[in-house]
């Protein structure tokens, strides 16, 4: 499911996709559903634009850091700012570009609330007929709501290591956040030293091995409980034996009780 977010090269190298608002327009909305699943290779736009999910959750990854992302959150990307988005087939993944005239006043990558009057009005103008009038007086009032949605709230971000020789590790740890294989059996895996993973990790990520498994656990774990799971299949699914010893890291990571997270 995150196969494609364990690589992310240099904006230099990456592709940059116009979003294509006609003129006289303000903004649009891409939905990422049913077989256009995602966008998975890195890429960027001119226009900044947010991120959000209108059915169960989605993966980002923006600017090395990988955050879940539940219904009621979004993620602002500045304009030519790299990123991907993962959506499963149980979830609907939503892109909303703006003009450079009428987007936020926002100058780096951050995380905003959108309230369900403002997701299911982009959601009518993504998917209604109207006329060029109609839809440019409906496009205003939300540039007008845009202020609403700028409320923080807390994501899961998770740095990814780029140095290729980690990229076995980086990939089977995305996969499969269960994986309990320790930096001794990796290193040999790998036929790296311990102490070469250590380095890379520090450097890359700023944590250690072990500290940021967990957080990738946690990160797939609010995507698993966004979208409904029970609290004891979700902390199976990423390694804990034991619901409690999965809902006593939950907090420490999240500051929250897994079941927060659930709708």
């Amino acid at each position: 499911m995150f196969q494609a977010l364990e690589l992310s090269p240099g904006p230099a190298t990456v592709e940059v996709r116009p979003a294509g608002i006609p003129a006289p327009f303000l903004l649009t909305t891409a939905v990422l559903a049913g077989p256009n699943l995602g966008e998975p290779e890195p890429h960027m736009h001119p226009e900044g634009m947010i991120m959000w999910p209108s059915r169960g959750s989605v993966v980002v990854l923006v600017e090395g850091a990988m955050r879940t992302l539940a219904v009621g959150q979004g993620i602002w990307v500045p304009p030519f700012t790299p990123h991907t988005m993962e959506v499963d087939a149980s979830s609907t993944g939503c892109c909303t570009y703006f003009t450079p005239e009428v987007a936020p006043d926002w100058h780096s990558v951050g995380t905003v609330q959108l309230g369900a009057a403002f997701r299911e009005l982009l959601l009518h103008l993504a998917e209604s007929p109207m006329e060029v009038d109609q839809r440019l007086r409906a496009q205003t009032v939300v540039i007008e709501l845009l202020p609403e949605a700028t409320s923080y709230v807390e994501t899961v971000p998770v740095p990814v290591p780029r140095d290729e020789r980690l990229a076995p590790l980086v990939r089977r740890v995305l996969n499969d956040p269960a994986d309990d294989r320790g930096v001794e059996a990796w290193a040999w895996h790998l036929s790296l030293s311990v102490r070469t993973i250590a380095r890379i990790f520090a450097a890359e990520v700023g944590m250690t091995f072990s500290h940021w498994r967990t957080m990738v656990r946690m990160a797939a774990a609010a995507r698993m409980l966004a979208d409904d799971l029970p609290v004891g299949t979700v902390a199976g699914r990423v390694g804990y034996a034991t619901t409690s010893a999965f809902s006593a890291a939950f907090r420490r990571a999240m500051g929250s009780k897994p079941s927060d997270w659930r709708p």
